[in-house]
């Protein structure tokens, strides 16, 4: 075990510096022409989530609406969550590398990016969540992708972490899902672990990409006796005005 754990350090050691941050493209791998994490050409690709978007979900909206179809009729556990990035082909890229590929090195520039939107937004947070992994992928993985972020996120916020839930059994690909099927889906293979950090508590619950929001109002539902409940994640996925299952 422990041979294993020093060669993924050093594995780490060696992409960091034949990946730095600060000279490659965060996507792309391309030398850096400007002074972002992101080539010229990347940045030509639509890769930040921004413009008209929902202010609960941070999903796209059409130009002029500030609440999605989905946000305007259905109510989230969460307050708020916040997203830097589209999940564009290069994105994906990127975070599938993240999450499959032993790539651990990109959790800093990713929890920058998504602290840099958590700062518009002046939350008080006290404490950060990430949302968990089934033991065995975690096993398999060596780590947890959320826990790494959140990790970043707390050095960067200066606020402590919690991995006060678990995952006990392992979630049927969701990818094809709807919302509503997703939260079912999340109900009961996650549990709480404490209580004793939760009440009247302004928390930060992390993930790696949002798609409908269901995986983090699972883990909000959870929290229900914290004070207020955000989200984030590194990238979203957008369906502009998309109907989605009006069931929770």
């Amino acid at each position: 075990m422990k041979i294993i754990q020093n060669l993924k350090k050093y594995t780490n050691l060696a992409l960091d510096i034949l990946f730095p941050e600060d000279i490659k493209c965060l996507l792309c791998g391309r030398e850096l022409d400007n002074d972002s994490m992101f080539c010229s050409y990347c940045l030509d690709l639509d890769i930040f989530n921004e413009g008209s978007r929902c202010i609960y979900c941070d999903s796209m909206v059409k130009d002029g609406n500030i609440v999605c179809t989905f946000c305007s009729e259905n109510r989230h556990k969460f307050k708020k969550c916040v997203c830097p990035l589209n999940y564009n082909f290069l994105v994906r890229q990127a975070i599938l590398k993240f999450k499959d590929d032993n790539a651990q090195y990109l959790a800093r520039p990713f929890a920058k990016l998504v602290y840099e939107r958590i700062k518009q937004e002046n939350w008080q947070i006290d404490f950060i969540v990430p949302v968990p992994s089934y033991k065995k992928t975690i096993k398999k993985r060596g780590y947890n992708p959320a826990l790494l972020l959140a990790n970043e996120l707390s050095s960067l916020m200066n606020v402590p972490v919690y991995q006060v839930l678990s995952k006990n059994v392992p979630s049927p690909n969701q990818k094809f899902m709807d919302y509503s099927s997703r939260y079912k889906n999340l109900q009961y293979t996650m549990r709480l672990e404490s209580k004793d950090f939760i009440k009247d508590k302004d928390i930060l619950i992390v993930d790696d990409v949002i798609t409908t929001g269901a995986t983090i109002d699972a883990c909000a539902n959870l929290l229900g006796k914290a004070k207020a409940i955000y989200g984030c994640g590194v990238a979203r996925t957008n369906f502009i005005e998309r109907e989605w299952s009006k069931e929770i």
